[in-house]
């Protein structure tokens, strides 16, 4: 009977975190179990005994992966100055890791809308404006009624989202252009 060797508790992490740098790199299309593995040092086997396939071990590491994605919300005071806040945090998340691994994670709406799917249900984007900005815009008579939320990310997130993409800054200037021009006007409108 031979020995077996002892199992390595740091070999899943280097997994999951080749993972992410590779779909951060070369997008989650071009991410192979090949390339994880040597990345990560290990044999595909030892990859396809955790996890049973690509968009599995995709969410294995998102699941991992603490970014800067979290829900967050800031009260400043004021809608304009809130949403200005979420805009230079969207803004800092773009420039960063996480800004690559977002569109690493984006080209797979075509090859694999399941995997999108079940991102979009598990983790925030961190271009989602919360709720309760727009519940205090209101209380607060900045809106007439309720707003819906969910406009800052169709149409702002998505505006700063192209800009990056373009490589055109998202400098101080930009965010409140598509804060005075966009944000609020949209709100207002659907208020």
């Amino acid at each position: 009977m031979s020995a077996r060797r002892p199992l390595d508790p740091t070999r899943d992490a280097r997994i999951l975190d080749a993972v992410l740098e590779l779909v951060a790199e070369a997008g989650y299309v071009s991410m192979t179990i090949d390339a994880v593995a040597a990345r990560a040092g290990t044999s595909k086997a030892t990859i396809y005994r955790r996890w049973r396939n690509k968009r599995e071990i995709a969410l294995a590491a998102m699941g991992r992966y603490r970014g800067t994605w979290t829900s967050w919300s800031v009260d400043t005071g004021t809608l304009r100055s809130d949403l200005l806040a979420h805009a230079h945090r969207f803004a800092e998340i773009l420039d960063g890791f996480d800004g690559r691994l977002a569109v690493g994670l984006v080209q797979a709406r075509a090859s694999d809308p399941e995997l999108i799917d079940e991102l979009e249900t598990r983790f925030s984007s961190g271009a989602r404006l919360p709720a309760e900005v727009v519940e205090r815009a209101v209380r607060r008579g900045e809106l007439t009624g309720p707003a819906d939320h969910r406009l800052f990310e169709e149409v702002v997130a998505s505006v700063m989202f192209m800009r990056w993409l373009w490589r055109l800054p998202l400098d101080d200037a930009f965010l409140e252009h598509v804060v005075d021009r966009l944000a609020l006007p949209v709100l207002r409108s659907t208020s």
